[in-house]
């Protein structure tokens, strides 16, 4: 009996994904198989290449494509367009990485998925027993990547969204072929892979430029951005850019939900009067990277009305990003797991939380620079809980977060305490805090999707 036909039930369907090799899980880069395209190359041939046959915008960077990815697909689908939106990690289930109108997939639907994918798998596998000189084993991530391909294909989504997982050129999803592309902003993130420099990350995110396929820059610093865009001139990639094709004129609001007075693109008003349904001022570039899609979307004849980009843009909605719960005390949940979503959130609690006595939990993986997060963070809080996600081995112990911590930020030992797992974590917060005051849970995905669910049936 073949093993496609041993998935008769979810569980299946999980086991055969999580026995794959999981980047996510390990950060294990040493084989130098590991970010190549030939093998997602091969695994989509034997599936008869099913991102061939959906349009597809395609978005990368270091801060912002989640959110850039989930506005566009929801702009999409108010404009009566069957969506697809692939985004990576997921928080509490699979099926949240492949929404279709923004429902996630259903398990029967994967289950019926997988099960198609399966003997292309146990093929590639066969050819990697038969050459030891490659690897040819697909990863989840490739074969999540084909699920999602495979699952808006035959769902007869109009387009699909897809969010690149790491880096951009060598990223399992630059095998799409997209008619329109994105980059967000640029940050220092998996420097180990990517490099060591902001231009050289650039380069690697700029990959997934096409020839002639119109991308829209959506970074604003010296140095990369000028990659971005000699890249572009280079592929013959139409070109427009936040710094000189976009204008946002922030309309000044002190809400929560940034207020845009009205959009410029070359020079022309597009837009007026947006609300964006993303806390946090940082969304208005997001919100320009998006707006420059839909524009080039609109320029390839898709038919998107003000009305669904400004309702769209309103509806918008992302888990776990600056995404506060109606609890006493109320709980702010954020995935920030690098500098720049760490800068943003501090500047977020500043401007709306400034009198508030804030409480963190924190958890940070080990390939992130936690020191740094920490010192952007802990100045802001009056307890501050150390703690680690359990459900994925990259976390870094809460001893050496607070090590990190004690020793370059002053008076800190005082109102910092250790827990073993997020939900004592989450107790100890509970305990320090008082009716009004904040309690902030950030630091990486992992943290979010083991206490999101919890912290939602507080507020029942």
């Amino acid at each position: 009996m073949s093993s496609h036909s041993q998935i008769q039930t979810y569980a299946d369907a999980q086991a055969f994904l999580f026995s794959r090799f999981d980047l996510e899980r390990t950060m294990n880069t040493s084989s130098p198989d590991t970010f190549k395209l030939d093998r997602m190359k091969q695994l989509a041939e034997l599936l008869d290449n099913p991102q061939r046959k959906i349009r597809t915008v395609h978005i990368a960077g270091t801060k912002g494509k989640g959110s850039v990815s989930s506005m566009v697909s929801q702009i999409l689908t108010n404009a009566g367009y069957t969506t697809g939106l692939f985004t990576s990690p997921h928080l509490e289930y699979l099926g949240q990485r492949f929404c279709l109108n923004g429902i996630p997939c259903s398990q029967e639907d994967m289950i019926k998925i997988i099960r198609q994918i399966v003997p292309a798998v146990e093929k590639m596998d066969l050819r990697d027993a038969e050459q030891s000189d490659v690897d040819l084993r697909p990863t989840f991530f490739e074969i999540t990547t084909a699920l999602a391909f495979l699952y808006f294909y035959q769902a007869n989504a109009n387009i699909a969204v897809v969010e690149v997982g790491l880096g951009g050129r060598l990223d399992s999803t630059n095998i799409c072929e997209p008619i329109v592309t994105a980059i967000t902003n640029i940050g220092l993130d998996h420097t180990d892979i990517l490099g060591d420099t902001l231009e050289l990350i650039a380069c690697e995110k700029a990959g997934i430029i096409k020839t002639g396929v119109p991308v829209v820059n959506g970074c604003t610093l010296d140095g990369p951005q000028q990659e971005i865009e000699r890249i572009a001139t280079e592929l013959q990639a139409p070109l427009i850019g936040l710094t000189e094709n976009i204008i946002i004129e922030d309309a000044g609001s002190k809400t929560m939900h940034p207020q845009i007075k009205r959009v410029l693109i070359n020079g022309h008003q597009i837009w007026e009067n947006l609300e964006v349904g993303i806390y946090g001022q940082h969304q208005l570039a997001n919100a320009a990277v998006c707006l420059g899609i839909i524009h080039e979307l609109r320029n390839l004849e898709y038919l998107i009305e003000d009305i669904a980009v400004q309702t769209g843009i309103a509806d918008v909605r992302c888990a776990g990003r600056l995404e506060l719960i109606n609890t006493q005390p109320q709980i702010l949940l954020d995935v920030a797991h690098n500098p720049n979503s760490a800068e943003a959130l501090a500047q977020f609690l500043t401007q709306h939380f400034p009198d508030t006595k804030l409480h963190l939990v924190l958890s940070c993986s080990q390939d992130k620079p936690y020191g740094e997060i920490i010192n952007l963070l802990a100045p802001l809080f009056h307890s501050i809980t150390f703690t680690k996600y359990t459900n994925n081995p990259r976390a870094v112990e809460p001893q050496v977060l607070y090590q990190s911590a004690v020793t370059t930020c002053n008076n800190l030992a005082s109102r910092t305490q250790i827990a073993e797992d997020p939900n004592e974590g989450l107790n100890q917060a509970l305990e320090n805090a008082a009716a009004d005051d904040l309690i902030v849970i950030t630091g990486s995905f992992y943290l979010i999707a083991e206490l999101r669910t919890r912290v939602l049936a507080l507020s029942d």
